[in-house]
């Protein structure tokens, strides 16, 4: 089976005045530089994701044993340039747009190879299966930042403040998954899965921290990227309401609580990527924390199946996913430009048409996430974890076809 996610992305995010540091202030965002940290920055981009997998039972009933490669977490963005700045003298930043202080652009990718094996009994009634993942795992990111975390254009008399930094890790990981099915009667199936998280736990991703402050000169050093993505429970049905239709529901819960922070830290630091509710740590080797804080959240997926003939399939749904960044004051400020979420409401339709020994699958579908503002914040986090307020207007939609297509051997 080789399958490509072709998807189209567009974000909207407006900053407002408010959520500057020093607005209005020769040292930091002067009166005529406002325009430079508030504003709308807009994101158009294609996204491609392809899946490769290979299935066989090995010349035994009822067993089944699999590889497969693909990207279940990730993405990647570059955001639009604020012509207004363009070749600016005063403030050459600003070009890159308001969102700059999060992300210019960037890409975050964990890319699993899945051995997996599987067994059901000779009537189906009830299977299992297990499989073993290897993650490999990169982050690419570049975005402004000033060596007190502030989004200062500006020091005292004038002096150019803005910088760069880009960070850049990969690192390997092992992941395991399980799963049952069951037949309750003759015409339904429930099955229960869970995926682990890459690694088991915190991940660690080994490469470089480049920082250029100012009109200093380019620093260059070895550094580990540590986080935590989550791990996954399923639990999905399926019914064959008539002969030739089906309906099935599922439910997702993902453990997003386990992504507390993003650490960047010196190469082989002693410390753990722990931080304090201040943003404070009393860890040793953190050099930048990026404060995340979500939360679990949920999925909920219902729709069906159309056997219009022996060969043609058509199916449709609908998804409602909850957000991982809680819609809570005291933490919703752990959003910005590079990483964020809302709820959504996800609407899909398909079609799977079987002739021979080829299997040809179409899916098209859209992601309608709600608009979401966060206001500025009330106070501000202390080193290492102090960074710009990304506080604003978040909107955004993503549409997207899948097109697959199989071949029995």
């Amino acid at each position: 089976m080789i399958e490509g996610l072709f998807a189209y992305r567009t974000i909207e995010y407006t900053r407002p005045v408010g959520a500057i540091d020093n607005p209005d202030s020769p040292n930091g965002t002067p009166t005529d530089g406002i325009g430079a940290n508030a504003g709308t920055a807009t994101l158009a981009n294609t996204i491609a994701s392809p899946f490769i997998g290979i299935a066989t039972d090995g010349g035994i009933e009822g067993l089944g044993i699999g590889v497969g490669v693909y990207v279940p977490f990730g993405g990647q963005a570059k955001w639009d340039q604020n012509e207004a700045f363009a070749n600016n003298t005063m403030y050459p930043g600003a070009v890159d747009g308001p969102q700059r202080w999060a992300a210019i652009e960037g890409q975050q990718r964990s890319l699993y190879y899945t051995l997996a094996a599987a067994w059901r009994t000779k009537s189906g009634s009830f299977g299992i299966g297990a499989g073993l993942n290897v993650v490999q795992s990169s982050v690419s990111l570049v975005r402004a930042r000033n060596v007190d975390g502030t989004d200062d254009l500006v020091s005292s008399g004038g002096v150019l403040k803005e910088g760069r930094s880009l960070v850049e890790g990969e690192g390997i990981q092992l992941g395991a998954g399980l799963g049952v099915m069951f037949r309750p009667t003759p015409c339904s199936r429930i099955g229960v899965s869970y995926q682990s998280q890459p690694g088991f736990g915190e991940m660690k991703l080994e490469g470089k921290l480049t920082n250029k402050f100012g009109t200093g000169p380019e620093l260059v050093s070895d550094i580990e990227v540590r986080q935590a993505l989550p791990d996954v429970v399923r639990v999905a049905g399926e019914w064959h309401a008539f002969t030739n239709a089906a309906l099935h529901v599922a439910f997702d819960y993902q453990r997003w609580s386990a992504y507390k922070n993003t650490c960047i830290m010196s190469a082989g630091a002693t410390g753990k990527c722990e931080v304090q509710a201040d943003g404070s740590t009393t860890e040793a080797g953190i050099i930048v924390n990026v404060p995340r804080n979500w939360a679990d959240t949920y999925t909920i997926r219902a729709g069906g199946r159309y056997f219009a003939s022996d060969a043609l399939e058509v199916n449709g749904g609908l998804t409602f996913d909850t957000s991982a960044i809680p819609y809570d004051e005291a933490k919703d400020d752990s959003i910005d430009p590079s990483l964020f979420d809302m709820n959504k409401v996800i609407a899909q339709a398909g079609v799977a048409y079987r002739t021979g020994k080829v299997d040809l699958t179409f899916t098209a579908g859209h992601v309608l996430y709600l608009e979401r503002t966060v206001e500025p914040r009330a106070a501000d986090p202390l080193a290492p974890s102090r960074n710009p307020d990304m506080a604003g207007t978040y909107k955004s939609a993503v549409t997207y076809g899948i097109l697959g297509v199989g071949v029995h051997m």
